[in-house]
């Protein structure tokens, strides 16, 4: 509602297709599709499910589902299964906004609560048997409708539940608040990203390196560049033509990038900026060919970065300093601090 006011023919996001959704226009497509989704019945509270790729639709339908004080709940678009199914019952979601070709895999599992599917992307999908299915874009209502809310929305409130990536057992679904969230990447925490960035969003929306971006780029009123997925032939085309000034590059993402042979057009953009997770023996090469400087962080879904780097740092495999905000710890079993260079569990206030 600020920046619409505010900064209404600023942009806000960029796509892969040259497209351009100024912040006046964000606020009114989540405004439409927030009414929309109320006629559906959502109210403040509710969980709202989401299994989508990076897109319009996705970015829409997130910030929809908060304008009405609901709980964005994603899903990765690999799920399937016993793994589906796990998620889809522990998110407590009785409508869940989807893409057509994943509404088949519904069929297979038991749906808990879901009774309802918003298709996106104005396709039909294959029937499943007691699921009623909506479009997406015929959940329309004015775009100055005030929506008023219950009672305002708290910092402490639920924002999202985001499943973790479930490497020791099922996903987790980590519970977290708008403060949690700005938090995370808000001003306070990366200090280095401005309102004048453009922030390329290469991660998925259902991650937590892709769904926190455009929240804080939202927090900061700068813009994203969201691209649908990352692939190394893509990336230095779409931030020269985006105009990215800033990118996340999460696991193996630098690497590929590095591997790429040298090109006269290595510096050609408007890059300044690169957060690298995790901090490789790379990064001074990577820094030095493409002109940018380079910071790292740990996090968690559940930590809000309490370790975040300076530009370039020097030493080899650093997450690293904790920030101002928090207070870190690597203890052993018994919660006593472990020697400096000794390794130990990581507890965070």
């Amino acid at each position: 509602d600020r920046w619409a006011e505010e900064r209404g023919d600023q942009t806000y996001v960029h796509f892969e297709n040259g497209a351009e959704w100024s912040y006046a226009e964000l606020k009114r497509r989540v405004v439409e599709r927030a009414a929309g989704l109320r006629g559906l019945g959502v109210s403040q509270g509710d969980h709202v499910a989401l299994w989508l790729p990076n897109g319009g639709d996705a970015l829409i339908a997130f910030f929809a589902i908060n304008y009405l004080g609901a709980v964005f709940v994603p899903f990765n678009t690999a799920y399937r299964g016993n793994l589906l199914e796990h998620v889809v019952a522990n998110s407590d979601a009785k409508i869940i906004i989807v893409h057509p070709d994943l509404v088949e895999r519904l069929a297979e599992i038991d749906r808990a609560q879901i009774e309802l599917a918003v298709l996106t992307t104005g396709m039909d999908a294959a029937a499943v048997d007691g699921l009623r299915t909506v479009r997406f874009d015929a959940l329309t209502g004015a775009h100055d409708d005030p929506l008023e809310l219950d009672r305002p929305i708290d910092p402490w409130d639920s924002q999202s539940v985001i499943y973790t990536s479930g490497t020791t057992g099922p996903s987790k679904g980590v519970l977290s608040s708008y403060l949690h969230m700005f938090s995370n990447a808000g001003p306070e925490s990366w200090p280095m990203v401005t309102g004048e960035d453009r922030f390329m969003v290469a991660a998925p929306i259902f991650h937590i390196g892709g769904m926190g971006l455009p929240f804080v780029m939202l927090a900061r009123g700068g813009s994203i560049a969201l691209m649908e997925n990352f692939t190394t032939l893509d990336f230095w085309p779409f931030v020269r033509s985006s105009q990215s000034t800033a990118a996340f590059l999460l696991g193996v993402m630098a690497t590929f990038l590095i591997k790429e042979q040298p090109a006269a057009t290595d510096r050609d953009h408007r890059l300044r900026l690169v957060f690298m997770v995790p901090f490789t023996d790379d990064a001074p090469a990577f820094a030095e060919r493409f002109g940018v400087e380079v910071f790292t962080i740990f996090n968690m879904t559940e930590i809000s970065s309490p370790l975040v780097s300076g530009a370039n740092p020097a030493k080899r495999g650093t997450c690293g300093r904790v920030r101002d905000g928090v207070e870190v710890r690597l203890v052993d079993g018994n919660d006593c601090e472990v020697a400096v260079g000794s390794v130990g569990e990581m507890i965070v206030r």
